[in-house]
């Protein structure tokens, strides 16, 4: 193994660690029920890097095929925990978490149909591993569901930001948003056809720092 795919399987183990961080911090969000939607929103993440460090392997057609649907999980795993944690952080006693995943549940349909069924194929990649693709019109209906995603939660925590007092609580929301307008930016590499997994190694790790602060930020006092 290349020095170059050694510093990836580095920063994918990084990653994976992040992911386990902010899972502490979703432990103590109530009610159970919630919790265990953010755990599970954890699980594809480490699900994620597993599968991401699996295709490093020469065999990886043959021996782990099975993990190739994890290999966009972020779309589900970071950005679901971005909505509760904005719920958590602005507290509005009008919105409760489940009538937010009622309005969310039309996106999460979507997402989920495609990480379950949408066709995926190997390629080579340029660290001399695989790569997962997802080819069009699948790529284009994933990127912009997620766009669409991006710019209504940068627009949400705008207007929210100018509401909330200066504190902890505007500084989780602002680090949350600018974390997701980076991920979106990631996304256009994606849509124009770029690398597919390194770009969002970065900006999924300042996701994950985000999400632990939001909700480390929501359980004090």
């Amino acid at each position: 193994m290349g020095p170059l795919a050694q510093l990836y399987l580095f920063l994918v183990g990084l990653a994976a660690g992040l992911a386990i961080l902010a899972a502490t911090a979703y432990r103590r969000i109530s009610p159970v029920w919630l919790r265990g939607v953010l755990l599970g929103c954890a699980v594809l993440m480490l699900g994620r890097y597993v599968a991401l460090a699996a295709h490093t392997s020469p065999e990886a057609a043959e021996r782990w095929a099975f993990l190739r649907r994890f290999w966009f999980a972020s779309v589900i795993g970071l950005t679901l925990p971005s909505v509760i944690a904005v719920d958590q952080l602005v507290k509005h006693p009008a919105m409760t978490p489940k009538r937010l995943l009622r309005w969310c549940a039309p996106w999460l349909a979507v997402q989920a149909a495609l990480l379950l069924f949408a066709p995926l194929r190997l390629v080579p990649d340029s660290i001399g591993a695989w790569a997962v693709r997802m080819d069009a019109p699948w790529r284009w209906v994933l990127s912009a569901t997620q766009a669409l995603f991006v710019l209504g939660f940068l627009f949400l925590c705008l207007k929210l930001l100018r509401l909330l007092p200066a504190g902890p609580g505007r500084r989780a929301l602002a680090a949350l948003a600018a974390a997701q307008a980076w991920l979106g930016l990631d996304g256009v590499v994606l849509a124009l056809g770029g690398s597919y997994f390194r770009p969002y190694l970065f900006s999924e790790m300042a996701v994950l720092l985000a999400l632990w602060y939001a909700y480390e930020t929501t359980a004090r006092p």
